[in-house]
């Protein structure tokens, strides 16, 4: 079991910096800590994360919904970002679960416009773990228990502005400032391994709540979607 931990982090440590994504959905309603506040505020159900393998670098988006054209709203809003700072995805891989907010059913010939946005906007491969090997998303899956730990269960919230400016700034804490031991570093210092000189901003991406960027980018993803 050692030598198989430690040829993993071998493998991991190959890529370069955002060259392989975790992405996956936490739900928030069941955290015992958030959820008087959850219900008061109205806050939003889903957390929409994105977990740089290499790095550990880490980008959340919230939605109300679980649905696809969230998940499709996430891909769009990072890559306009990551484009941004001329970080560039070509031949990366996306990496999820075959949950339906990413995969069409098993019985089903059709495309998401989830995957299709991973290989034609972004020029990459949307790869899909085997059902239910929850251990292929472990990067992503440790960054849910540490906002979890960190974030809702320790801070308290007064409106959904007070907690979106709590996860931004949890956000920007956990890439430019967290040292990760098992990474050997911060994630922005990884990611300048690849990208030398990036600013601080290429890895700060303040969460917004996806459901409301609809009409702003309802073109584009008809635009993707044929």
């Amino acid at each position: 079991m050692v030598e198989k931990k430690r040829d993993l982090r071998l493998v991991k440590q190959r890529l370069k910096a955002l060259e392989k994504l975790q992405v996956d959905v936490k739900y928030l309603d069941d955290i015992p800590e958030l959820y008087e506040e959850y219900r008061r505020h109205k806050l939003p159900k889903y957390q929409f994360t994105a977990r740089c393998v290499r790095t550990g670098a880490l980008f959340i988006a919230y939605g109300r919904e679980k649905s696809v054209t969230n998940a499709a709203l996430f891909l769009l809003t990072l890559h306009e970002h990551f484009k941004r700072y001329g970080i560039r995805l070509e031949g990366s891989v996306v990496q999820t679960d075959n949950g339906t907010e990413f995969t069409a059913p098993w019985n089903s010939n059709k495309v998401t416009i989830f995957t299709k946005l991973v290989e034609r906007c972004w020029g990459a491969h949307h790869h899909r773990i085997p059902p239910g090997a929850k251990t292929y998303q472990s990067d992503v899956e440790s960054s849910h228990r540490w906002i979890e730990e960190e974030l809702y269960a320790a801070e308290t919230f007064a409106s959904e502005q007070e907690f979106l400016q709590k996860a931004a700034q949890y956000q920007k804490w956990f890439n430019c400032s967290r040292y990760n031991r098992y990474k050997g570093n911060t994630p922005l210092n990884l990611v300048r391994e690849t990208y030398p000189a990036l600013p601080e901003e290429a890895v700060v991406f303040p969460p917004v709540i996806l459901d409301n960027l609809l009409v702003q980018y309802k073109a584009e993803l008809a635009q993707w979607a044929t």
